[in-house]
């Protein structure tokens, strides 16, 4: 199952696949980013994930500077973490 839990006021915690077959019911559930706070979101139990996961982090980033917010992301695993630098997004690792 992949879902995203807020585990504190400005904390999130995810868990399973960021793939093609999972991302879109995802969008909507991005964190809530307080733009007086910044949002960490804990990425360690990714167990799968490709480019569409990697679009779904650009837009929940995207969707929190929108807002006025910060968003940062930890715990990437270091095969989507080639994944990311494989597509050009080095900018994201800056955040784990």
């Amino acid at each position: 199952m992949t879902k995203l839990t807020q585990t504190g006021p400005s904390s999130w915690s995810f868990e399973g696949e960021l793939t093609f077959a999972t991302v879109a019911g995802m969008i909507t559930a991005g964190p809530k980013v307080d733009p007086t706070t910044p949002a960490v979101v804990d990425l360690s139990g990714l167990t799968r994930g490709d480019s569409a996961g990697l679009s779904l982090l650009v837009e929940w980033l995207a969707a929190a500077r929108a807002s006025g917010g910060v968003l940062r992301y930890t715990g990437l695993p270091e095969k989507f973490a080639r994944l990311a630098r494989v597509a050009g997004l080095d900018f994201l690792n800056s955040n784990f």
